[in-house]
Order: structure tokens, then sequence, then C-alpha cells
């Protein structure tokens, strides 16, 4: 069995009550055959957080329209991850977030089987320890001469060009499910 609990970059621990906290369940098995409610969902609740941000805001800080648009971006990657990627006998996949003054925080949480944790901490660690531009092109040509899945670009992206923070962590929850926690921290400050 695979250590209990490891967790990668970017990773804070929440506390129960951190300003607004928003909470939804899903199944990941309906994200797959209703795949229509990926894009949903992120666009429900990219809306949903945005109208936590002033509409008029000083010099420096993200828009509301701005915030909107990354959002829904981001929570669409991470949604079509959970049902492409979940696997095991727990397939819920649940979905929080928090609104801080400073950042947003969102966290996706899904099971896969254990035997697919390595090989998804491996790709972990080359994201968060490579350079994004240059693991992004080299992604690109990768994808294309190999047809991969799972290669990573969606991260690479909101990484690169968003500025998204990314933290992981792996939960050991039974002998054949291992729940994926991954946070995405989005900075209210443009260029931080």
């Amino acid at each position: 069995m695979i250590n209990t609990e490891q967790t990668f970059g970017n990773w804070q621990d929440m506390p129960a009550i951190t300003g607004p906290h928003n909470q939804m369940v899903l199944d990941a098995t309906h994200l797959v055959a209703h795949w229509r409610r990926c894009s949903l969902s992120s666009d429900f609740w990219a809306r949903y957080t945005a109208l936590f941000i002033p509409e008029s805001v000083p010099a420096g800080r993200l828009r509301r329209s701005d915030a909107e648009s990354v959002l829904a971006y981001l929570l669409n990657e991470l949604f079509e991850n959970c049902a492409k990627f979940s696997g095991g006998p727990n397939q819920r996949v649940c979905y929080q977030s928090w609104v801080g003054k400073e950042e947003l925080i969102f966290q996706i949480t899904n099971h896969i089987i254990p035997n697919n944790q390595p090989p998804f901490v491996k790709l972990i660690a080359e994201l968060l320890e490579g350079d994004p531009e240059e693991l992004y092109f080299q992604k690109l040509e990768e994808n294309a001469e190999l047809d991969t899945a799972g290669s990573g670009l969606g991260y690479l992206t909101l990484i690169k060009d968003y500025g998204i923070r990314f933290g992981f962590r792996f939960r050991q929850v039974g002998p054949e499910s291992v729940a994926v926690d991954v946070q995405a921290h989005l900075t209210l400050s443009e260029g931080e």
C-alpha cells in the first residue's frame, strides 16, 4: 500500500470556516455519461464565485469579468479531469471553494485506483518542478506524436497563462481507492 497521505505543490489545509465556503457533491459516472455537466457545473460556479468580486476594482486587481473567464476554464479543466480519471469503487466527486480578500481557492476531490497514483505523482512533480513555458511546448510535441492522454497540458496552460498555483494531496482511503484532492489558488492581484 502507498503512503497514507502525500502532498505536493501549493497545498493548504483549509479550516472549516474561512470566508464564504461552497460545496457540491457529484458522481463521476454521471459526469462521464452526461459530459455537458462538467461545463454546466464549471460555468455556474465561475459565475457564482465571480460575483464576490466588486464590479469596480482598483488598478492591478482582477476584474470580475476576467475572473469569471479564468474560473470557467479552470473549473472545467478540474471537472473534466475528475470525469476522465476517476476509478475504483468510489465515484464521488466533491467540489469546494473559499473566497478570501486576496485569493480564491478551489478544491476538487475524486478517487482513483492505487496503481494510478505513481504516474500521476510523476506528472505532478514534472509540472511543479519544470519550466511551464518549456514543458508546454514539449507536451504539445509529445501529444502530436504519441496521442497521449493525461498529458498535463490543461494544468500547464493554467499555470503558464493564468498564474494558477496548484496543490495536490493523495489520501489512501481503502485497499482499492485513493482520494485525490486538487487545489487551485487564484490571486486577485494581477501579476502575482
